[in-house]
């Protein structure tokens, strides 16, 4: 069997998630990467959330030879969840923007870690118009219709430290694109007999506060009640928030639930809140 070196490898991490590993992605190389990998000496292997690429350790120097033209390897990144961008920042700024990633500037470090963006987690600045010269080298007519969430390139030439294999250069080959979760207000109706009791949310973290915004009428003329928390909320995928449900009493509040349910990334919308638009969970309590 033979023996292979890592030229590089990208992990992608998303603080949506509870072990922070981005997960339902699907790496797709390029027409021209898959011709590339196609030559003698490479290797690509995929996981989870991580795309890495080797050579054979024995044939250094025919990769040498190669990277004499510069060698690009670009993979068009989807996710299986089509939720993605629902608990992703930041948002795209426009329809036309696609998250672009490379190697071409020096990676900035951080927690021990080679990140393929600007800035502490993926931020607007890394996102480029689609019509740009070198996306539209990547994408075909299809992507078009289902783009890819984004897309991350690695440029390897004989000056390349990625060139160079087996030198201890091992730590300059791992790079991460790290994601931050968005965020929402979380509006809870508090319906039926709720909708006309005096109740609060009381977080047993004393981390957050709700208000109460007013009444409405729900579909099937239903009325409810509406709290909302007084700031956005950093989404999870499994929340751990503490919250109760209290009604006051002239003899000690009583706690009618003693859990409230948390936000789901299933249902939330935007709207705006004081002139300005947000994210909002609802969570629907009777």
């Amino acid at each position: 069997m033979n023996a292979y070196q890592l030229l590089f490898n990208v992990s992608v991490e998303h603080m949506y998630f509870t072990d922070h590993v981005c997960k339902s992605l699907n790496f797709v190389p390029t027409v021209k990467t898959v011709h590339l990998l196609n030559r003698p000496g490479f290797l690509l292997k995929t996981a989870a959330n991580r795309l890495s690429v080797f050579f054979e350790t024995d044939n250094i120097d025919r990769l040498r030879l190669y990277a004499e033209d510069e060698l690009l390897f670009t993979f068009k990144v989807f996710s299986r969840d089509p939720r993605f961008f629902w608990y992703t920042a930041p948002a795209r700024p426009s329809s036309n923007a696609l998250l672009f990633f490379d190697n071409h500037q020096p990676a900035i470090k951080a927690d021990g870690k080679q990140l393929l963006h600007r800035e502490r987690f993926v931020s607007e600045r890394d996102y480029e118009d689609s019509g740009s010269e070198r996306i539209r080298q990547c994408l075909e007519s299809r992507d078009y219709h289902v783009p890819p969430c984004f897309i991350v390139q690695f440029a390897m030439h004989n000056e390349s430290l990625l060139s160079a294999p087996g030198q201890d250069s091992e730590a300059v080959r791992n790079f991460v694109i790290l994601f931050a979760s968005n965020k929402t207000l979380w509006k809870y109706y508090l319906m039926g007999d709720l909708s006309r009791r005096g109740l609060y949310i009381r977080d047993l973290d004393s981390k957050l506060m709700f208000e109460e915004i007013g009444k409405t009428v729900l579909p099937g003329n239903r009325p409810a009640r509406m709290l909302q928390s007084t700031q956005a909320i950093q989404m999870h995928e499994l929340p751990q928030q503490r919250l109760q449900l209290r009604e006051t009493q002239n003899r000690g509040d009583k706690v009618l639930i003693n859990r409230l349910p948390n936000a789901s990334v299933n249902h939330l919308h935007g709207d705006l809140v004081n002139g300005k638009m947000h994210h909002i969970s609802e969570i629907y309590v009777h």
